[in-house]
């Protein structure tokens, strides 16, 4: 009778600590907000000297949030300098054609993503105005990053 007593208790436990969480292992999902959309406005190309085109490829991360709802801009000195709506590639990822204007080179540009589906703006420091930069290419300025979330 011990004998059995003993071996219910081991495979229990054995049940119990197989059956417990580790948070290393849990996967992270990015949240969601309260974001209204905004209203942001496209520049009048017009008032500015240069131009620097980018397709900008959106984080894994916000992928399978992402739709044609969704606003990407970029912003200078508080002033949004270009807009876009995202297209979708025939791999099925969405990317944002982006034509930043500018009067002066070097100058921090801030890039901010609105998600429709998430109803958040997520907004990160992107680069510096470069009107040379090449419209497409990969990491770096081509996929920045909104969220730690991978």
């Amino acid at each position: 009778m011990k004998t059995k007593l003993l071996f219910l208790c081991m495979v229990i436990g054995l049940l119990t600590w197989g059956c417990s969480s580790d948070d290393d292992t849990e996967t992270e999902s990015v949240t969601a907000g309260a974001d209204a959309r905004p209203s942001w406005q496209k520049p009048n190309y017009d008032l500015y000297e240069q131009t620097m085109t980018v397709d900008v490829l959106l984080q894994d991360a916000l992928q399978g949030y992402a739709s044609e709802n969704d606003l990407m801009c970029a912003t200078v000195r508080g002033e949004v300098r270009a807009l876009t709506a995202p297209v979708k590639k025939v791999s099925g990822q969405w990317y944002f054609p982006l034509i930043v204007a500018s009067n002066d080179a070097g100058v921090d540009i801030l890039l901010s993503y609105y998600c429709d589906a998430l109803h958040r703006i997520f907004t990160t420091a992107w680069t510096k105005f470069d009107a040379s930069a090449r419209p497409t290419g990969t990491g770096g300025i081509y996929e920045p990053v909104f969220t730690d979330i991978e």
